[in-house]
């Protein structure tokens, strides 16, 4: 049942992390009422208005209040994947499972709305006190209005909101029928688990249970500019061991199904499951050196060395803006005079670099611990959508700093370095590997913000989220930049 009182935290019988912790797991409120601790802006937690639709009716779900209907609030905590945490306080306060099928996000706090499909019907009245089923048109303009409004009427008279393939009734069983059909899987193999991971209008990651296998994953982009589903396509062909097993593709959908990869490689915490992963890095990065141009047209993107070094102006142009914002006094700025030292220190960099004639090769674009799952079928690589063509150092440079920066120094690096070392001589003398990896840190460093900047907008460019990124990334730069200057005055 629904306490009608205050501010409702599922974090104890949920089994979250209490208030201090703000990953993955925390704190979750649920309310009708609306007292100033959720109308106050918060900056670690996310508030959304919450439609909960049954389909077969075509009513939401709402309290009745002194003045009128009122819509559920649910809080959550920011940085955290939204689908997940709703689709869990759903269940555990509601009692009901449902599917995430859109998220609509303004630019005020209470334009957030989050929008639900119940599960295999409503069951039941929910208990007194909590709540009813209505008709939506009882719900005042006051309470919901503008798009958000038509939206949810689109989605009760259509069917859809008309925002993309996923904001609709259904598609959840849409989809299950379909791995059914076209992978084999049989309908009733399928349990009542699945977990929502991420849901938008036109993108979904859930996970599936079954009965007596492991579970399968759907993940969709159907916004095809993407191109991870292009990518992962490509790769399942190129290099399929590297990869979770894909079982089947909907192409329409810019949608595939794979089987359960394992555990993230940041859970694991072994020097033999990170040797496994340098090792699988260096495999996928030379199986894909013969292939960069079909990686480019499945839609890679172009982070080869000369196309870095004719960005690396405009990428200083950024970095002098986001300087000249920063509010912080304590933190010396990047004066513009050093940024055009770093440009023609950049420059001799990616000059040497392309001079030492290492192929190019995939690179991730998005490296991390939660990227890389060990299981039965060893290490393998997942979430694509960054992929790109260039220098293969890069990626195990950011990895490398990953693993020194998280796992303090880590005594496993000098033999994880000797391993991708190895790995390489097959292909490359030791001097050329040597030679990339001394130069390889400021130039992983600027990969990482070329592609961020390559993405965004010309409008999110200048958001503060971004401005922050951009200056933390200039000052690895520009360290990693004056320890190559101080090796080069030393061997002038």
């Amino acid at each position: 049942m629904i306490r009608n009182t205050g501010l409702f935290t599922a974090g104890d019988e949920a089994g979250l992390e209490g208030p201090s912790s703000f990953g993955r797991r925390g704190r979750i409120a649920f309310r009708f009422d609306r007292c100033p601790l959720i109308n106050s802006p918060n900056p670690l937690f996310d508030c959304y208005r919450l439609i909960l639709a049954e389909p077969a009716t075509r009513r939401v779900f709402a309290e009745r209040r002194r003045l009128g209907w009122r819509l559920p609030q649910i809080s959550i905590p920011r940085w955290s994947r939204a689908a997940e945490q709703i689709q869990m306080v759903i269940e555990r306060q509601l009692g009901f499972k449902a599917v995430v099928v859109d998220l609509l996000v303004g630019e005020a706090p209470r334009e957030a709305i989050a929008i639900a499909e119940v599960r295999g019907g409503c069951g039941c009245d929910p208990s007194p006190g909590s709540g009813s089923w209505i008709d939506f048109y009882k719900l005042s303009e006051d309470e919901i209005d503008g798009p958000g409004r038509s939206a949810v009427e689109g989605l009760l008279n259509e069917g859809g909101t008309g925002r993309g393939l996923f904001s609709r009734f259904g598609w959840i069983e849409e989809a299950l029928e379909w791995v059914s059909t076209r992978a084999g899987t049989d309908r009733a193999e399928f349990t009542d688990e699945f977990k929502q991971f991420n849901a938008t209008a036109d993108s979904a990651l859930v996970r599936f249970g079954r009965r007596s296998a492991s579970p399968i994953w759907l993940k969709a982009s159907w916004d095809r500019s993407a191109g991870e589903y292009r990518i992962t396509t490509a790769l399942a062909q190129l290099v399929p061991n590297s990869l979770p097993r894909v079982i089947a593709t909907r192409e329409d959908w810019s949608a595939w199904w794979m089987e359960d990869a394992g555990t993230p490689l940041g859970s694991v915490q072994s020097p033999g499951a990170f040797a496994k992963a340098i090792s699988r890095l260096a495999e996928i990065e030379k199986a894909s050196m013969d292939s960069t141009s079909h990686l480019l047209e499945s839609g890679c993107g172009d982070q080869r060395l000369p196309v870095l070094r004719a960005s690396i102006s405009p990428i200083m142009d950024l970095i002098d803006s986001a300087m000249a914002g920063e509010r912080n006094d304590f933190t010396p700025r990047l004066a513009s005079a050093r940024l055009r030292e770093l440009e023609v220190i950049l420059t001799d960099i990616c000059l040497s670099m392309e001079s030492l004639g290492i192929p190019d090769a995939l690179l991730h674009g998005d490296i991390s611990f939660e990227n890389i799952l060990v299981g039965s079928r060893g290490c393998v690589f997942t979430d694509w959508a960054n992929a790109a063509v260039g220098n293969p150092f890069v990626t195990f440079e950011q990895l490398r700093a990953q693993i020194e920066q998280e796992n303090g120094g880590c005594v496993w690096l000098p033999m994880l370095t000797e391993i991708y070392v190895g790995s390489w001589l097959e292909v490359l003398s030791r001097s050329q590997i040597e030679c990339a990896l001394a130069l390889a840190s400021p130039v992983a460093a600027m990969t990482y913000l070329f592609d961020h900047w390559k993405r965004l907008g010309r409008e999110r460019r200048s958001e503060p989220q971004f401005q922050s990124c951009v200056r933390a990334i200039a000052r690895q730069i520009d360290r990693a930049a004056h320890e190559i200057q101080l090796r080069w005055g030393r061997c002038a």
